[in-house]
C-alpha cells in the first residue's frame, strides 16, 4: 500500500478520540488490560508504563480504577499530538515523545498494546521492555494475529504474528508466559472480512470522524455481542501476559 493511503496518527488522535475510544474491539483490548492488572498486586510503589500509549485511554482507566497517582503512570509514543493529549491529562514526567526513551526508574507493569505489528524494530521494542522491566514484572502485551489484510495495511501494520511463534519470543527475553490466548472468533473475525470486502466505505463511515449517534448504538451492540469470544479460544487477536521472574 502506497504511504499517502496509510492513516496519520497525528489527524488520527486530533479528530477520532472518541471513535477510537467507544470502538467495541478497543474497548475490549482495554477490558483485558484491567483484567489483566487486577492480578498484578498493585500498590503505592507500583510504576505502570503504556509502551505506545497514545493518547493514555488505558492509563487514565487504570488511573481510575486502581486509585493510582499520577506519578505512577508513564509511557511513550511516536505521535506528537498523542503525547501532548495525555499530558494534559496526567501530570507525571514519564511520558515520552520518542520510540526509546531514558527512562531513569524501573518500571513494574509494562503495556504495550497494539504496537510491534507497525514496526520491523519490534525485537528491539521487546528487549527495551525487558531491560526496563523490574524483576519481578509483569508485561502485558496484545497484538494481531494471521493473517494480515489491505485494511490493517492502512493502520500501518507490516506484520501479523503467530502465537506460538510471538510466545517462543517473549520467552526467550526471559519472561515466563502466564497466559496466551487467541481472540475474536466469530464475529470480530467476521468484522475484519467485512471490513475487508468494503473498505472504503467503512473507514470513511466509521473508522474516521466523529463519534455520531449512528457509530455509538452499533459500536455498543457490538461490544455487548463480543463478550462471547471470551470462551472461544480462536481468532485474528493475540492476548498475552508475561512475568520476569
Amino acid at each position: 500500500m502506497n504511504p499517502e493511503q496509510t492513516i496519520d496518527y497525528n489527524q488520527h488522535w486530533m479528530e477520532g478520540i472518541e471513535t477510537y475510544r467507544s470502538h467495541p474491539t478497543s474497548r475490549h483490548r482495554r477490558r483485558f488490560v484491567m483484567n489483566a492488572l487486577a492480578l498484578c498486586d498493585i500498590s503505592p510503589e507500583t510504576f505502570i508504563f503504556d509502551y505506545g500509549c497514545g493518547t493514555g485511554l488505558l492509563l487514565i482507566e487504570a488511573k481510575e480504577k486502581f486509585g493510582l497517582r499520577d506519578e505512577q503512570l508513564g509511557g511513550c509514543d511516536i505521535s506528537e499530538v498523542g503525547i501532548q493529549e495525555v499530558r494534559q491529562t496526567i501530570a507525571s514526567p514519564y511520558f515520552f515523545h520518542t520510540a526509546f526513551p531514558e527512562l531513569d526508574r524501573p518500571i513494574h507493569v509494562a503495556i504495550c498494546t497494539e504496537v510491534i505489528e507497525h514496526t520491523a524494530d519490534y525485537h528491539k521494542i521487546l528487549r527495551w521492555i525487558a531491560a526496563h522491566l523490574a524483576s519481578p514484572g509483569h508485561f502485558i502485551l496484545t497484538t494481531p494475529g494471521v493473517p494480515m489484510d489491505p485494511p490493517d495495511e492502512y493502520y500501518g501494520h507490516i506484520q501479523h504474528f503467530e502465537i506460538e511463534k510471538l510466545a517462543k519470543e517473549v520467552e526467550s527475553l526471559g519472561f515466563i508466559i502466564k497466559a496466551a490466548r487467541l481472540w475474536g472468533y466469530p464475529f470480530f473475525s467476521l468484522q475484519k472480512w467485512l471490513t475487508k470486502r468494503y473498505f472504503d466505505h467503512i473507514r470513511d463511515n466509521f473508522m474516521l470522524g466523529e463519534l455520531s449517534l449512528k457509530k455509538r448504538v452499533l459500536f455498543n451492540l457490538a461490544y455487548r455481542v463480543y463478550f462471547i469470544h471470551d470462551y472461544i479460544d480462536r481468532g485474528t487477536q493475540i492476548f498475552m501476559c508475561a512475568q520476569k521472574p
